[in-house]
Parts: C-alpha cells; sequence; structure tokens
C-alpha cells in the first residue's frame, strides 16, 4: 500500500555527470539523455505503441541504468488518470490515533482504497487550501473524515468548488452532501431504553454538542425518557469539548458531586465511559452494581475494560469502506453516490446492571 504524505516537483538536474546514488532522476532527464521528446519517454514508460524498438530499448536501458522511476502523480496527469484521492482529517492526528472508533474507519478507508488500486493523499485541515490540491490534479477527490458542525467551511469550500467528496459523518443543516453514517437517534433510544428496562429512573448523558452524531444520540435519549414518563434532569445532560478519557472521568466527576447523583449514565463514546467507569472507582463505588455505564461505538477496548463495557455497536471498518467505496465507484465509473445508513445494535455485557435496592 502506498501512502502519499508530500507532493514536491523535482526541478531538472543541470550537471552534465549525474550521481545514481545521490540525484534523484526525473523524467526531463531521461529525455535529455536519451535525446527524445518527454513524451516518447512517457509512451515508453507506458508501454505505449508507436514507438520503435530501437527508441523503446534505449529509454528502457537508461531507464534501468539510473534506477528511473515515475513520478506518481505525472504519470497520473499525463494518463488523465491519477488514481488518487484525499483525505481530510479535521482533526490533530493525536485524537484520531488515540480513539480506536477513528482508527477503525481509517482502516476501512485504507483497505477499500488499496484493495481498488488506488492511492492515498492525507490532507490535514490546518492551513490547507483543497481546491487547490485538487485543481493541482493531486487528487480526483475527497472523503472527509467524521466532520462536525464546526467543519461547514470545509464543507461548502468542496461543494462551491463542485468537488466530488465523501463524508464518513452526517452533518446537520447539510441535505446536499454524500455521507455514510448510522442512526445514531435509534443508538441514543435503545441505550436508554435498555437502562429503563433494568430499573433506571435518574439516567445521565454525556455527549459532544458540535457532533451530529452526539447530538441526535441526545434526541434518541430524550424521547424514550419522555415516552416512560421520565422527568429529564438538566444537571444529567453533560456537554464536552474533546472526546477522550480525561473529559469522561471528569464528566462522571461532575455527575458524583451532584446532591443527587445518577444510577446510571449513558456515554456517547466509548472511549469517555471508559474515563467515566475510572472516575467511579476511584470513589470506591462499583460498576455497575453502585452506576452502570454504557457507551456507543464498540471499540475493541470495550471487551477488555473491568468490567467489560455494554455499549452500541456501530461497524466503523465497513463506515470507512464504505465511504471509499462511494467516491471510487463515482471517479471510475461515474456512479452517482448515495447516503448510507448503517445499522446499531446493542451488546450487552458487564457494566449495566439492575438499578441498586432491585
Amino acid at each position: 500500500m502506498l501512502i502519499e504524505l508530500i507532493y514536491n516537483e523535482t526541478g531538472s538536474v543541470t550537471s552534465s555527470i549525474m550521481n545514481k546514488q545521490t540525484s534523484r532522476i526525473t523524467i526531463e532527464d531521461i529525455a535529455k539523455m536519451a535525446g527524445f521528446s518527454k513524451t516518447t519517454i512517457s509512451r515508453v514508460i507506458n508501454n505505449k505503441p508507436d514507438v520503435s524498438p530501437s527508441t523503446r530499448k534505449r529509454v528502457l536501458d537508461l531507464i534501468e541504468e539510473f534506477n528511473f522511476h515515475p513520478n506518481l502523480f505525472a504519470t497520473g496527469k499525463t494518463q488523465q488518470k491519477i488514481n488518487h484521492i484525499g483525505l481530510i482529517v479535521p482533526y490533530s492526528m493525536g485524537s484520531i490515533l488515540s480513539n480506536q472508533f477513528y482508527v477503525g474507519v481509517f482502516q476501512g478507508i485504507l483497505d477499500e482504497v488499496e484493495r481498488r488500486g488506488h492511492y492515498l493523499l492525507f490532507c490535514y485541515v490546518h492551513k490547507k487550501n483543497y481546491v487547490e490540491v485538487y485543481e493541482q490534479k493531486r487528487v480526483e477527490g475527497f472523503v472527509l473524515l467524521s466532520p462536525a458542525a464546526l467543519h461547514r467551511s470545509i464543507i461548502l469550500e468542496l461543494k462551491s468548488a463542485n468537488i466530488p467528496f465523501v463524508c464518513t459523518a452526517k452533518v446537520l443543516n447539510e441535505p446536499d452532501i454524500t455521507y455514510v453514517d448510522v442512526d445514531n437517534q435509534k443508538g441514543g433510544e435503545i441505550a436508554a431504553h435498555h437502562l429503563i428496562a433494568l430499573g433506571h429512573r435518574k439516567i445521565a448523558i454525556a455527549y459532544k454538542p458540535t457532533l451530529t452524531s452526539n447530538y441526535e444520540r441526545l434526541i434518541g435519549y430524550k424521547q424514550t425518557l419522555k415516552k416512560h414518563n421520565l422527568q429529564i434532569n438538566e444537571n444529567y445532560i453533560q456537554t464536552i469539548e474533546v472526546s477522550s478519557i480525561q473529559s469522561g472521568y471528569n464528566m462522571m466527576m461532575n455527575l458524583l458531586a451532584l446532591e443527587d447523583p445518577p444510577t446510571a449514565v449513558f456515554s456517547s463514546c466509548d472511549i469517555m465511559a471508559y474515563g467515566a467507569m475510572k472516575a467511579i472507582q476511584e470513589m470506591n463505588l462499583k460498576v455497575p452494581h453502585d452506576i452502570s455505564v454504557i457507551g456507543f461505538d464498540d471499540i475493541p477496548l470495550s471487551r477488555d475494560m473491568s468490567p467489560p463495557l455494554t455499549t452500541i455497536r456501530q461497524p466503523a471498518v465497513e463506515k470507512g469502506s464504505i465511504a471509499a467505496g462511494l467516491l471510487i465507484d463515482y471517479l471510475v465509473h461515474g456512479k452517482e453516490p448515495e447516503t448510507k445508513m448503517l445499522d446499531v445494535d446493542l451488546v450487552v455485557r458487564g457494566s449495566t446492571g439492575p438499578v441498586k435496592g432491585q
């Protein structure tokens, strides 16, 4: 698998003496040494017809002698087929790599790109002009990794330039984008219903309001409580800025400091649920005997927590794979991409149980 991180045009070598070990030979250098045009060199590289045997041999001999490797981007421009898609990562790599859910989505993208014979260009959100990257023919389109509401400017930039892209998450008030996501509201409903069925009535939730997925999980949580005639306690609704173990820990400490703390917590992601359980245990309380905890994602870590985490499973790898596939199908076959909604499932483990006293 090839992952392109940086692209720089290599300048022509002006010296008449070439050092094969220290100088990177360009197609211009091969053309000068062979005495042919760049077009002829490209035709030989791409095994095109209408090249004489003697010319072909001359060029191939030079390519072998100087260990020349064609620039993939330059080859793509010549063939009018770039075979590169860009991955826009609108978060720090630290936050992406520390959350196994994002790693799963990322893995799905990489697997599909490799399977389809394409290459991937990383595009970090800071100081990056995506329109320029596209217009320079570095990529044919983009996958936008789990955008939040605050990343709407990226979406507007891509849309205004008519650049093909697919998101791995839904964004509120952006109905015209193609995305792959799960039914997050249904997931919130399932989580709340599971806790209610265990006898819990004081149920808290922690969510990140800038993420459409988290907002819709909150909607599902609220609607389920209302359906069961349970009062929504605003003190139990905790907002966080960053999805992390630390934010989950801090959130849980805030809830435990309440005069009437909850008996169950629904965390909008497994990483925060892990932090919440650490906080509970540090206060000499037990999960689920004193407080039940349910997460969302079903990352691999969920099975190794103590106790193992009850969670709402969403298919992270499949989400990334489908998003990349939709984009490549459009670029290669002209097939218009359609939004895909995937299902979620409840995975019951040891972190949830009957309310204390029942």
